[in-house]
């Protein structure tokens, strides 16, 4: 388990920061403000979250401490047994065991690409819905050509409930679908379901 706490950036600050942030740098933040976590799509179950201002400023520092990555998996058996939306956005792994037929929907007057997975984890298995550049990112893992079954990890997915069955889905600008991972979660996902 890793200690995690969400950190928002509204809109119009956006563009002010969007360059100075790298993922997996560390930084020093100084002059944001501290605020009660509640909601939808709430990213980690911490107590409070960071709230960027006009005045927050980001220092990067050389250190590296903290872990490059930190899942907090979800089990298929809890998720599956959900009758309602949830409120906090969700890791998982699994076995990508199904690809669905894209489609295209019209969304405010934009097309819209979505595509259904299902990933697997022992007998159990969960839909997962993605939609617009999420869809590029499952064809062009598909087009490099691997042939074992891939292990597809998703972080931050949101739990919609639909239709009588629950299911995941992606939070733009959120999820991360990462395929075939090297790390300890895979290796020991691996170990567990295919041997």
């Amino acid at each position: 388990m890793c200690g995690k706490i969400q950190a928002t950036v509204k809109k119009p600050l956006l563009n002010r920061f969007r360059d100075h942030i790298v993922e997996g740098q560390v930084y020093r933040m100084a002059y944001f403000s501290v605020v009660s976590n509640h909601g939808s799509y709430r990213a980690t179950s911490h107590e409070f979250k960071l709230v960027f201002l006009h005045r927050t400023t980001v220092v990067a520092v050389d250190e590296d401490v903290i872990p490059k990555t930190c899942f907090n998996m979800f089990p298929f058996s809890e998720l599956l047994n959900m009758t309602q939306d949830y409120d906090f956005l969700v890791d998982v792994i699994g076995l990508l065991t199904s690809v669905g037929e894209e489609k295209e929907y019209a969304r405010e007057g934009k097309i819209v690409k979505m595509i259904a997975l299902e990933l697997t984890s022992k007998d159990l298995t969960v839909r997962c819905a993605l939609f617009g550049d999420y869809v590029n990112q499952v064809n062009h893992f598909l087009a490099s050509g691997y042939v074992e079954q891939p292990v597809v990890v998703i972080q931050l997915a949101k739990v919609k409930f639909f239709r009588g069955q629950v299911g995941l889905q992606n939070v733009m600008y959120a999820t991360q679908m990462l395929f075939n991972l090297d790390i300890p979660e895979v290796v020991e996902f691996r170990q567990r379901n295919l041997e």
